[in-house]
């Protein structure tokens, strides 16, 4: 009787606490998921957190670099003059609604790619209607530069036929070469840099989004006040010239020239500073670039910078 109670007893006790280690086991089986679904929540949330903060630095990178085409292309309406007072009326009108823009941007609080890029679509149909105002400036400057060649030869005609005294003639023809000479303008202290995209001073290759040429005119009295065109050509390391987006060309020495950029001023026989800006479009190749300023049928001015290679 006493041995039998003892196996039962054993067995009980044996059925016991095989339960208590399957009871055991499920609970750390439950607890491994457990710890193993939350590492894996973490990380999803992590991941999010890490997505979301790469796409806020793009999206500013964006807005920055809206604003500053915008900025430019209010400094280029400023630069544009004419003596046409409709297309002033029209340049002005332009240079306000590119304004707008830019305060609509400012103003935004909801960042997203899709609305940035509506942006951007609006950004490139103000840069093609700058354009044409560009084109437009350029024929009506053109004609005015007809003009006032068909009225030197006039005159100069006029005193062929006055003169008749040969020595007279040549007196005055020398005189004339002196006054051309001392009419030229002057461009001094110049200094060329390649910028970033943010504006910022840079010298490797494929940081560069613009080039920017910075000079003095000069004060001269002789010249005739009023709206001066200036020309800026880039020559690079590779001995070509950066070309300006219409493919124009201007005339030196007698010689049709590509150039780079352009801008004008108004030139009231006083020293004025100013800039000239070039934007860039591709990779440049590193080296020494040349930067020529021109007016008229002269070089007025000339520096250089060296771009360095990119480490990256």
């Amino acid at each position: 009787m006493n041995t039998e109670n003892f196996d039962h007893n054993l067995t009980d006790n044996t059925s016991s606490s095989n339960r208590s280690n399957l009871f055991y086991n499920i609970t750390l089986a439950i607890l491994t998921l457990a710890v193993i679904g939350l590492a894996w929540l973490y990380y999803i949330e992590k991941e999010k957190n890490r997505i979301q903060v790469v796409e806020n630095v793009e999206l500013n990178q964006a807005k920055d670099s809206l604003e500053y085409n915008l900025e430019n292309m209010i400094a280029e309406y400023e630069s544009l003059q004419t003596n046409n007072d409709a297309v002033n009326q029209e340049l002005l009108e332009e240079k306000e609604r590119v304004k707008s823009v830019l305060e609509k941007l400012r103003n935004e609080r909801t960042y997203s790619r899709s609305k940035f890029k509506e942006y951007e679509k609006e950004l490139g149909t103000l840069r093609k209607i700058m354009r044409s105002y560009i084109v437009q400036i350029d024929s009506l400057n053109q004609s005015n530069i007809a003009l006032r060649k068909e009225n030197k030869q006039v005159r100069t005609r006029y005193r062929s036929v006055e003169t008749q005294n040969q020595e007279l003639s040549e007196k005055v023809e020398e005189a004339s070469r002196k006054v051309e000479v001392a009419s030229v303008l002057r461009a001094i202290s110049v200094s060329a840099e390649g910028l970033n995209k943010n504006g910022k001073e840079r010298s490797r290759n494929k940081q560069i989004d613009k080039f920017r040429a910075c000079f003095t005119i000069d004060e001269n009295r002789i010249v005739e006040p009023g709206t001066k065109t200036i020309y800026m050509r880039i020559i690079t390391p590779a001995d070509f010239v950066l070309e300006n987006q219409q493919l124009d060309s201007v005339m030196v020495n007698d010689t049709k020239i590509m150039y780079s950029a352009k801008r004008d001023l108004e030139y009231a026989n006083k020293p004025i500073d100013m800039c000239i800006y070039y934007q860039v479009y591709e990779t440049l190749p590193e080296g020494v670039y040349v930067f020529e300023l021109i007016h008229g049928n002269n070089i007025i001015g000339s520096t250089s910078m060296e771009l360095k290679k990119s480490l990256f």
